[in-house]
């Protein structure tokens, strides 16, 4: 047999209302059985030995189990060890043309503490292009398959509210890549509220962008008005068909508040036929914190979300669209929910480096944790604080005792450490509400794969 001593396959058994389900994520194998076949593969999974003692209908079941795959033992998936980044993403400013009700950074206003609008200095931004660029060339030198380097815009503000800036870093990093010819790759996460010139520019330079918007008009209006007073919708429905025209990679990512919730159907069918083109929709049910600390915003029911979000899934398959959610991807195999584990080289405005994109700020007690870095200017260079690196290697699903019993552990890593483990350490993780939900919809996956067919006429179709 495939078991080692003292090693067990891990197998996880979930039910629905069509009975129960054997699971095995790291095999990423799934089967329906009855209550018997699955008593008898776990036995054998806990003690090969117990195989002589079953009845023959037993043996022949573990045998297909076996042959099938599920009794291999796989090695579980390990966040990247050495820090040697070839992405960086650029926090270029905190300030912000709009002022969205649920902000976790308080975008435009400096955070919760009030912080200075900043913008970076050109030369920070500069040394963290050369950093992973010369990281990708000596990987690459090494043997490794690094296929490019990555500067990517985000941040506390909106990247293009420092405009100037960008453009300079985009031409810099094109230079760099011809001089190391090595491909560069840009991307940006954008409030979508751009100048007929940015978005020329983002069209004719990046290879892809994530615009944040809120799935219909009148949400758009009310949740994300523009600094000055008014709606947005107008401003971002332009950049969208513009995106869509252009055919660049460009998804969206809609906040969901309670008072959403029950329109997430609608949203992903506006959206569909608005913006034909569009890579995927994510939506994310919004986390009180921030901005939505004063205003009348709320985390919907998880629930409600869930059975909303498959509402929409339904409706976003029929027109050709795909949807996601943060924590459901069981087609994912990690132990760590993003790079904060592997040191993510995120710089802010300040020259401060960061490994979470929700903390930003030095006035964030959260900052503690996550900033593990800054910019040296009498060095010239980034310097790093290996202690801080190691505590942040921690930030895994293989901490957290939370997670050991549920089958989604590779799949979600745990969840957002900044979210869960707010002031706690990694070994009081328990949880939270979108646990539930990540659970209900990763099953929800699990289940349309054991439903799938493949096309009679012979084409290829996602499952």
């Amino acid at each position: 047999m495939s078991t080692a001593p003292g090693m067990k396959p891990e197998l996880f058994v979930l039910r629905d209302e069509r009975g129960p389900i054997l699971y095995a994520p790291l095999a990423q194998l799934m089967a329906r059985a009855n209550e018997p076949a699955i008593a008898a593969a776990l036995a054998y999974a806990n003690n090969p030995a117990s195989l002589a003692g079953m009845t023959e209908d037993e043996q022949t079941v573990v045998r297909a189990f076996e042959e099938g795959g599920f009794f291999a033992l796989h090695e579980a998936p390990v966040h990247e060890q050495v820090f040697r980044p070839t992405q960086v993403t650029l926090f270029p400013t905190n300030n912000c043309n709009l002022r969205c009700s649920y902000c976790y950074a308080f975008g435009g206003e400096g955070g919760a503490s009030g912080e200075p609008i900043t913008t970076m200095d050109a030369e920070v931004a500069k040394r963290a292009v050369d950093f992973i660029a010369n990281n990708a060339k000596e990987r690459r030198e090494a043997g490794e398959f690094i296929p490019c380097f990555n500067v990517s815009f985000h941040g506390n503000g909106e990247p293009f509210c420092a405009f100037d800036l960008i453009r300079d870093i985009v031409w810099y990093a094109q230079d760099l890549s011809e001089r190391l010819d090595i491909p560069v790759y840009f991307n940006a996460a954008s409030n979508g509220v751009l100048s007929e010139e940015q978005l020329d520019f983002l069209v004719a330079n990046f290879n892809s962008v994530n615009i944040s918007f809120d799935g219909l008009p009148e949400f758009q209006d009310a949740n994300r008005p523009v600094a000055g007073g008014g709606g947005s919708f107008k401003h971002v429905d332009r950049t969208l068909r513009r995106l869509s025209e252009a055919k660049l990679d460009f998804g969206i990512r809609t906040t969901v508040t309670a008072a959403m919730v029950d329109r997430m159907p609608e949203m992903a069918a506006f959206v569909a036929e608005a913006y034909p083109g569009i890579a995927q929709l994510h939506l994310e049910p919004v986390w009180e914190c921030g901005r939505c600390r004063t205003t009348d915003d709320a985390m919907p029911d998880s629930a409600t979300f869930t059975q909303r979000y498959l509402e929409a899934l339904e409706a976003a398959t029929a027109r050709g669209m795909r949807i996601v959610f943060s924590g459901a991807r069981q087609d994912m195999l990690v132990d760590s929910f993003c790079k904060v584990s592997s040191g993510s080289f995120t710089v802010t405005a300040t020259g401060d480096v960061t490994s979470c994109y929700e903390v930003s700020y030095k006035s964030d007690p959260r900052s503690e944790r996550f900033f593990y870095g800054r910019f040296d200017r009498e060095l010239g260079e980034f310097v790093f604080d290996q202690a801080k690196l190691d505590e942040l290697s921690r930030l895994n699903v293989r901490t957290f005792a939370f997670c050991n019993d549920c089958f989604c552990r590779w799949h979600c890593a745990g969840d957002c450490a900044a979210k869960v483990l707010d002031g706690i350490a990694p070994e009081e993780h328990r949880g939270s509400t979108r646990c539930e939900i990540t659970r209900a919809l990763t099953l929800n996956q699990i289940q349309r794969k054991l439903e799938w067919k493949p096309p009679e006429d012979g084409s290829e179709e996602d499952a």
